[in-house]
């Protein structure tokens, strides 16, 4: 599946981790994007059209800081393991950034 916000990369294919959308960038970083993360980060676009620049300017530099990412949707359960990477959540981008968005979910007040 094509990412369009990360054109500027070159994405290639892991033969272990096919499903995972996988780039090299200029200076030869490998960072992988997990599904579960790109939704964060389309959900983030959606809510923080203005902030959204920042929070790409952000991304990238931690794939340059750090050589080799895998930005998941959550590092305590990762939809790929891959040794010597560092795995980075959406809030830690936008954390640092003081770019925050309430969740207002809650459970339902239909019966019990």
């Amino acid at each position: 599946m094509k990412y369009e916000e990360f054109t500027k990369d070159t994405q290639f294919i892991d033969p272990e981790n096919p499903y995972v959308n996988a780039y090299k960038d200029e200076e030869g970083n490998i960072y992988y994007v997990e599904p579960g993360f790109y939704y964060g980060l389309t959900s983030m676009k959606e809510k923080r059209e203005e902030d959204f620049p920042k929070i790409m300017e952000s991304l990238f530099n931690m794939v340059k800081e750090h050589h080799r990412v895998v930005f998941t949707a959550d590092f305590e359960s990762p939809f790929i393991n891959k040794e010597g990477y560092v795995y980075k959540e959406i809030t830690d981008i936008t954390d640092p950034l003081l770019i925050f968005v309430e969740d207002k979910s809650r459970g339902s007040d239909y019966g019990d």
